[in-house]
């Protein structure tokens, strides 16, 4: 039997903190998204989080499902930055341009297809730093999810 493990890219497993801001906006912190896509072409000089070794241990594992879910807009530095330094996934779900539903939707959209390939497996645990997310997605397939905190999870 497989598990599924899914990481977030941001704040979980990769550290991106050079090139992202929050902003007030109705008196919550968001994240900047203008700042946060002027910036985009500085994925190179991310970096990974001490998560990414288990990452990496899962790649590895015959019986382990690896999904990325990240609600980045994949450009080629960052497809770079993933298949060089964090290592190729089984699946990755990520933003289209022009996409604006909200993380949680879009990981549970883009997720769907996956968790039907793999109709049977043992376990399946989601690691993520925006807790509405983590919620939202857990909830939705019934799996486990692990809070990561970050100074990301907006």
């Amino acid at each position: 039997m497989k598990r599924i493990a899914i990481y977030d890219m941001d704040g979980t497993i990769v550290c991106s903190m050079h090139r992202y801001r929050t902003i007030v906006d109705n008196g919550n912190h968001r994240i900047d998204l203008a700042y946060w896509r002027a910036n985009e072409y500085r994925a190179s000089n991310d970096s990974l989080l001490p998560l990414a070794d288990q990452y990496k241990t899962d790649i590895n594992d015959a019986n382990c499902v690896v999904v990325l879910a990240t609600a980045r807009i994949l450009r080629a530095t960052d497809r770079t930055f993933i298949y060089s330094k964090l290592g190729n996934p089984d699946h990755i779900v990520s933003r289209n341009e022009n996409d604006n539903r909200s993380g949680a939707t879009l990981k549970i959209q883009g997720l769907k297809p996956i968790f039907k390939l793999y109709d049977e497996f043992d376990d399946a645990v989601f690691y993520e730093d925006n807790v509405v997310y983590l919620k939202a997605v857990c909830d939705y397939f019934n799996i486990r999810g692990v809070y990561i905190p970050s100074k990301q999870g907006h």
